[in-house]
């Protein structure tokens, strides 16, 4: 009897987490995200289902392997939106901002002058789904749009898979530049970029090649990424990201201080907001996450983060075992 009952405890766990939903984990997909056609993904040759490539980004973000030179797909996005006991409308977890956090571990000096010439910064992703209030809708510099309407909206509860962050204040220093800097490409620092290191992955960002309405500069994938692996509910992943600046970063560069800051204080520096829908603007600035809840700033995103979720057949296989013991254990 106490085995029969423990299977059906099991059962109705696992009916609950097929069942329930949370943020703020959203769907980047469309729908829910609009507008079909955007010509904001890869027209490229893709692995199924997306054999013809996917320019209105109908599938999520998409990410090249720099080691294997393989595509892949992103359904979800993740972020980091505020909740606190004093004002709990933000649409935040119960890590709230600190739930993408990113703090300066290490600096690299350049002697007489003090410029900053390379940085690290230790990354830590930690799913604290679900949210807890309503969040703020979200969009990009590519007209994309993701809007809010109900709690019960775009939501998701259970393992972040595959988690993948991006650095939107950083470049590959290998990537050819596009192929003119005027938006939805934006370079503010022209003279000291920061050079990502020890990125796994390339994210695409701006307009598809084979686009009709002569949207320029073509998109390419440029945005640095780093791989997380899987996230349990709960769980945290931390990694360490590595940084560059060839050309040295000094004083009045606002970056020199968010980054001297950071590395004394160990305050955050990453913020991702569901004000921004992907991968908002490249190359983005690189801001301090203050807890404010929405900071007028970059639709409130200097990074950003992206996973999958476990496909319905999963939960289906897992059913199917449990029913299977519990009539074992009835003979």
């Amino acid at each position: 009897m106490k085995k029969i009952t423990l299977l059906f405890s099991i059962l109705i766990s696992i009916l609950a987490i097929q069942l329930s939903f949370a943020a703020p984990s959203l769907k980047i997909i469309k729908p829910p995200v609009t507008p079909v056609p955007s010509w904001t993904g890869p027209g490229i040759p893709l692995p199924p289902p997306a054999i013809g490539g996917d320019p209105h980004a109908e599938l999520g973000q998409w990410f090249l392997d720099k080691l294997t030179g393989e595509y892949e797909n992103r359904t979800h996005e993740f972020y980091d939106n505020v909740h606190n006991d004093a004002s709990s409308t933000f649409g935040g977890g119960y890590a709230s901002f600190f739930a993408i956090y990113g703090y300066v571990s290490q600096i690299i000096w350049g002697g007489p002058g003090t410029p900053i010439l390379g940085f690290d910064i230790t990354a830590t992703i930690s799913n604290d789904i679900p949210a807890l209030s309503p969040w703020a809708p979200g969009d990009n510099s590519h007209g994309e749009q993701r809007a809010f309407t109900s709690m019960d909206d775009q939501k998701f509860e259970g393992p972040l898979l595959d988690v993948k962050l991006t650095a939107e204040f950083s470049i590959d220093p290998l990537v050819p530049p596009p192929a003119q800097w005027t938006p939805p490409y934006f370079d503010q620092y022209p003279e000291a970029h920061i050079e990502a290191e020890n990125h796994d992955q390339l994210a695409w960002y701006c307009w598809a090649q084979e686009n009709p309405e002569d949207l320029i500069p073509w998109g390419d994938f440029h945005v640095p990424t780093w791989d997380f692996g899987d996230i349990a509910q709960g769980s945290s992943k931390t990694r360490v990201m590595t940084f560059r600046i060839p050309a040295g970063l000094m004083p009045p560069d606002p970056r020199y201080f968010v980054i001297q800051s950071s590395f004394e204080t160990g305050d955050d520096i990453f913020l991702n907001r569901t004000t921004s829908l992907k991968i908002s603007e490249w190359i983005e600035d690189l801001f301090g996450d203050t807890g404010v809840p929405y900071p007028e700033i970059g639709r409130s995103s200097d990074v950003s983060v992206f996973h999958n979720i476990p496909e319905p057949g999963i939960f289906a296989g897992i059913l199917l075992i449990i029913l299977g013991l519990y009539r074992r254990f009835r003979k």
